[in-house]
């Protein structure tokens, strides 16, 4: 072996050896984003944070590789050895292991009280560093039916679930899942055609039937569905909510597996198609508020959920590639002091640094909102920045996650190097889960026009830009104004406009709307920074995300673009 090859090795050893154990104490950025939201809070859950850092940074991140090996995958065995029907999905220990790590973080534990949706957040946050990991979406679908039932479930409903759903021990939880889905309907939810029938010996039950395509987390406890109640009118406002158990006295619920998804992404949770056959269930809140009660609620909760994952796996991205850059050398020198390199890492930080701030944003709205204190424009603007977020920060995370395997080069496309490959598969699955971007941006332009919902939006922006205060950042506020400005004459264009060309250009006016909230929601952390004296390189990430997104000059024009990448580059 020539001594070249042993200085490699070395090197990508030596890379291996300098990974974060702690994804807390490696991320500054974040540390200062939750001590602007949390206040006190953040030094009273430091050590909660801590140690689900660390754990992601070590065990977790070590059983995800293996339960996510294609031997190692879920199957379907739906019968046991005296042929009795169980459909029952079977993991690797490792999956069961990983999901003991998982729910002992407390993720789902801290939602018993309201105001904890950072700190849920950021717990998530830190899970994600590993992908999905088999375990990020069946947390979500548990948090949206511990959301649902603390909204809308009765009193005996509440005393029945809430407490396992809420459980910390992975093996005395209960776990939940989402069903809407069907082969005929996909994004079109009012072409749902599942029935549920009353049943005639259990008074305020129903029997649900029908088909459900797409159907994660199959080993869920509990199933929360859309079926159409017999007689209920067509379109969404005939579907309700349902809570489907598992199983029913012991034995199988009236559903059967037709078989697992074989996903792009994501692959460590199982996902199947369903026939349900006269299933028992029970209605969640009113039969007639059921679509309501799944967008305001279930979905609303997942795409926030989303958004995190995407947070999560961008940050694990970022870590990867410039760990690895610092390290490995080409034509002399480490290829982070390539300036090509360079500017690739820095586009990704900066595109990360946006993502998690507007993310933590929504949730800081969340825990002000269980507080009382925002006022209707807050409330009402929430909606379209969760919907807007929740497709900008997918997209980005797909770019971030294949810009990182560029930095590594062929080494970043082989699954026993890096995590790299896992985290691109799972991306692109974020990118369809929870509403596709076409459903969200068509959501989004029908809010503005049949609710106005986007003068909450924008008056809530407003009050964003008013509170950016600090001397220095005078610039950027005009800068700002500016956009909003423009903003605003968009959306007032597409409203004024026939509905074919305002579903056309309803995608290019969300990519502006999705610019103009991160640089608000940037400025906002770098003001409070100010406040506080804390030095940072937020100017540096907040001036190349304007020349990357807002002004988008010539770069060969722009004298200051080295300076801001290098320095861009230099931050943790």
């Amino acid at each position: 072996m020539s001594e070249k090859n042993d200085q490699a090795r070395a090197s990508l050893a030596a890379w291996r050896e300098h990974k974060p154990t702690d994804y807390l104490q490696a991320d500054p950025n974040f540390q200062r984003i939750l001590m602007m939201h949390m206040g006190e809070g953040y030094q009273r859950h430091k050590a909660m944070l801590s140690k689900a850092a660390s754990l992601s940074a070590t065990r977790m991140d070590e059983l995800a590789i293996v339960s996510n090996r294609d031997e190692n995958l879920p199957y379907l065995s739906r019968f046991n050895g005296i042929g009795e029907r169980t459909e029952e999905v079977v993991f690797h220990p490792s999956y069961h292991e990983l999901g003991a790590c998982v729910w002992g973080t407390g993720v789902l534990a801290v939602l018993k009280e309201p105001g904890n949706e950072i700190l849920s957040g950021a717990l998530g946050y830190f899970i994600a560093h590993n992908g999905e990991g088999g375990h990020a979406c069946p947390v979500a679908c548990t948090a949206g039916l511990i959301k649902l039932l603390q909204q809308v479930g009765s009193a005996e409903q509440k005393k029945s679930y809430l407490p396992q759903l809420l459980e910390t021990d992975y093996e005395r939880r209960l776990h939940a899942a989402q069903f809407v889905t069907e082969v005929q309907g996909g994004s079109d939810v009012a072409a749902n055609s599942c029935v549920a029938t009353p049943d005639a010996r259990r008074k305020g039950l129903y029997r649900i039937s029908g088909e459900k395509w797409f159907c994660s987390v199959i080993d869920a406890s509990f199933f929360v569905m859309t079926a159409r109640p017999e007689g209920a009118p067509q379109g969404t406002q005939g579907l309700a909510l349902f809570l489907v158990p598992r199983a029913v006295d012991g034995e199988v619920n009236d559903f059967t597996i037709r078989r697992l998804k074989y996903k792009l992404g994501t692959r460590s949770m199982a996902s199947a198609e369903v026939d349900f056959n006269g299933a028992l269930g029970e209605p969640i809140g009113p039969l007639e508020e059921g679509f309501k009660n799944l967008m305001g609620i279930v979905l609303d909760t997942s795409r926030v959920n989303n958004a995190v994952a995407t947070c999560g796996l961008m940050r694990r991205a970022c870590i990867e590639a410039q760990g690895y850059a610092r390290h490995r050398t080409a034509f002399g020198k480490a290829i982070i002091e390539h300036p090509t390199l360079a500017q690739i890492l820095a586009r990704m930080k900066v595109i990360t640094s946006a993502a998690v701030s507007t993310t933590f944003r929504i949730l800081a709205m969340n825990d002000r909102l269980a507080a009382g204190q925002p006022s209707s424009d807050v409330k009402g603007a929430r909606r379209t920045h969760v919907n807007i977020n929740k497709y900008w920060t997918a997209v980005q995370c797909t770019q971030v996650v294949r810009d990182a395997i560029e930095v590594l080069g062929g080494n970043g496309t082989i699954e026993e190097f890096s995590v790299l490959p896992r985290l691109y598969r799972d991306a692109i699955v974020l990118e369809s889960w929870e509403g596709t971007h076409n459903t969200l941006c068509a959501q989004v332009l029908r809010d503005f026009a049949s609710r106005s919902l986007h003068l909450p939006w924008l008056a809530e922006l407003r009050d964003v830009l008013a509170a950016i205060g600090h001397l220095s950042l005078t610039a950027h506020r005009s800068r700002a104004a500016q956009l909003l400005d423009d903003v605003t004459s968009r959306i007032e264009h597409l409203l004024s406009s026939d509905t074919d060309y305002a579903s056309l250009h309803i995608r290019s006016v969300v990519d502006r709307m999705c610019v103009l909230n991160s640089y608000l929601s940037l400025l906002l952390e770098l003001d409070w920074e100010l406040s506080q004296n804390i030095e940072s390189g937020k100017s540096l990430m907040i001036d190349l995300y304007r020349h990357l997104f807002i002004e988008q000059d010539d770069p060969m024009d722009n004298p200051d673009l080295p300076g801001l990448i290098q320095g861009v580059c230099a931050t943790s």
